[in-house]
């Protein structure tokens, strides 16, 4: 057993399978790519596109409820009305 820990040891020395880099693991994350690059350019660009979606729904939402706030403030205002009336 210790002379196959040896044999390990031995054909480890020329270090070649650790320092390669591990096939299953991206060679370089997103932030480390180079500025100028296709795949960054590629990715700035789905980026703004998706933020310009993102900015678009959130004004859109913004819109329905300042639409919805108004609907909710008549119906109160009638609701007041009616019980003024009532009274």
């Amino acid at each position: 057993m210790a002379e196959k820990s040896n044999a390990d040891a031995k054909a480890s020395k020329n270090n070649k399978y650790m320092t390669s880099e591990d096939p299953e693991q991206p060679s370089e994350s997103s932030t480390q790519k180079e500025k100028g690059s296709q795949s960054s350019e590629s990715e700035e660009e789905y980026f703004k596109n998706v933020s310009e979606r993102f900015d678009k729904d959130i004004k859109d939402l913004k819109d329905l409820i300042a639409l919805n706030e108004k609907e909710c403030n008549r119906l109160l205002f009638d609701r007041l009305l009616d019980v003024i009336r009532v009274e």
